[in-house]
């Protein structure tokens, strides 16, 4: 039995009726994601619902998508990997004080995107025994491109989504931290604009610190902020695996029927037996479907 197959019986099989519920909305949001645009860079609205969706599934109360995986694979035969841009490697081609900033992305769209991008600033004395920018380039070489490799999900979460230089060095901020910043702070699911570096703990100020350094945005794609993209490039990556797929069909196929309901149909409950047999009786609107129907075109 192939790797796949074993995926898909466990979640046909596996799914315990309380957790049918969870499944279902942890699915939806998976297709949500899924149907952004492909064909343009998405809004900043539509990029704020991403994030929310992503908090919500990856790093709330340890994750809806965690949990409601761990219901499924019991035995731990499939664990969730993604493939994404590996900017921590990338990081290291270089002495990491040349390093201006540095954004992971990885989102493809027919216009402007990137998948790597690392604004360097090599020293003078370093480049100028060379005699010009072009001569140290040439014989040093580049770095090359960053490379996509497999992470686990939680894996991704902790790797570098941007690296940005201080006064104290390189600072290098995960992708959880992205997701947070822009569902927390700008707008997915709150606004706050306050950064206070002196508020106590350790954790907390390291946290408004990395917020204070994504304000920067340091980069562009299109209208999109350098934080703004990163979360699309999470999202394209969630949704371009297999098992993404399998649970966005699992959950549709298990989805009560009222979840998928006809935009043209309203239906009220009446308590008794209506003609389909249900207590529900059902107006149809722009078109008739026999007897019932209410054509109100």
């Amino acid at each position: 039995m192939s790797d796949e197959d074993t995926e898909r019986r466990l979640i046909e099989f596996k799914v315990h009726t309380s957790k049918l519920e969870q499944l279902v909305v942890v699915c939806d949001d998976v297709a949500c994601l899924r149907d952004l645009p492909r064909d343009r860079l998405p809004s900043h609205t539509e990029v704020r619902i991403a994030a929310s969706i992503l908090r919500r599934l990856l790093i709330d109360n340890g994750g809806e998508l965690f949990k409601i995986w761990r219901s499924i694979d019991r035995d731990g035969v499939a664990p969730l990997t993604v493939e994404a841009t590996d900017l921590g490697a990338f990081l290291k081609a270089w002495p990491s004080e040349w390093i201006w900033y540095a954004w992971a992305g990885g989102a493809q769209f027919p216009g402007a995107h990137h998948a790597g991008f690392v604004m360097y600033r090599v020293p003078k004395e370093v480049h100028e025994p060379y005699g010009s920018p072009e001569k140290f380039i040439s014989e040093r070489g580049m770095p090359g491109e960053p490379k996509r490799i497999r992470f686990s999900l939680s894996g991704l979460l902790e790797s570098p989504g941007a690296a940005i230089q201080t006064d104290a060095g390189l600072h290098v901020i995960g992708r959880k931290r992205i997701i947070d910043y822009i569902a927390n702070r700008k707008g997915g699911v709150h606004f706050d604009a306050s950064r206070n570096l002196s508020v106590r703990g350790i954790t907390n100020r390291r946290r408004n610190a990395e917020y204070h350094l994504l304000d920067h945005g340091l980069l562009r794609v299109g209208h999109l902020s350098g934080p703004e993209y990163e979360v699309v490039s999470i999202a394209q990556a969630l949704v371009g695996e297999e098992w993404a797929d399998e649970l966005i069909r699992i959950g549709s196929e298990n989805a009560p029927s009222e979840f998928r309901g006809d935009p043209a149909e309203m239906r009220v409950w009446t308590g008794m037996k209506e003609a389909d047999g249900t207590p529900w009786a059902t107006w149809t609107y722009g078109r008739r479907t026999g007897s019932a129907a209410v054509d109100t075109s």
